[in-house]
């Protein structure tokens, strides 16, 4: 999968030790593929082209792929209320990844915070 956004954190946000940006970047694309449940040729095709797509022939799948990531629903319907195409896909996918990123870095501060907990037991 291909993004044309570089994968960025939020301000303030910053990688936990240890982790790589360059893993970091593929656990994202690892969190949309699982979300979104992309196949191989799915995967293979930009993030904002599969949206557009998506958007035009599967709405249903798309929406129940914002539900797995847990994409808001205010930021969904915003984004869904852009009368341009290009920037509708644009916006959603964007958030699609912020989110995943969101997710991914829960995710690996939670399994820290246990592997912490269980050494100090």
């Amino acid at each position: 999968m291909t993004f044309y956004s570089e994968i960025s954190l939020s301000e303030g946000v910053s990688l936990p030790e240890g982790m790589l940006f360059v893993t970091f970047q593929k656990e994202v694309f690892a969190q949309i593929v699982k979300d979104f449940q992309l196949d191989e040729k799915e995967s293979n095709t930009p993030f904002k082209v599969w949206m557009a797509n998506t958007i035009r022939v599967d709405p249903d799948r798309l929406h129940a792929s914002f539900y797995r990531l847990d994409l808001g629903e205010g930021t969904v319907s915003k984004a869904l209320k852009i009368e341009d195409p290009s920037m509708r896909s644009t916006m959603l996918a964007e958030q699609s990844i912020q989110r995943a990123a969101l997710k991914v870095l829960t995710r690996f501060n939670y399994a820290l915070k246990n592997r912490l907990n269980s050494i100090k037991n």
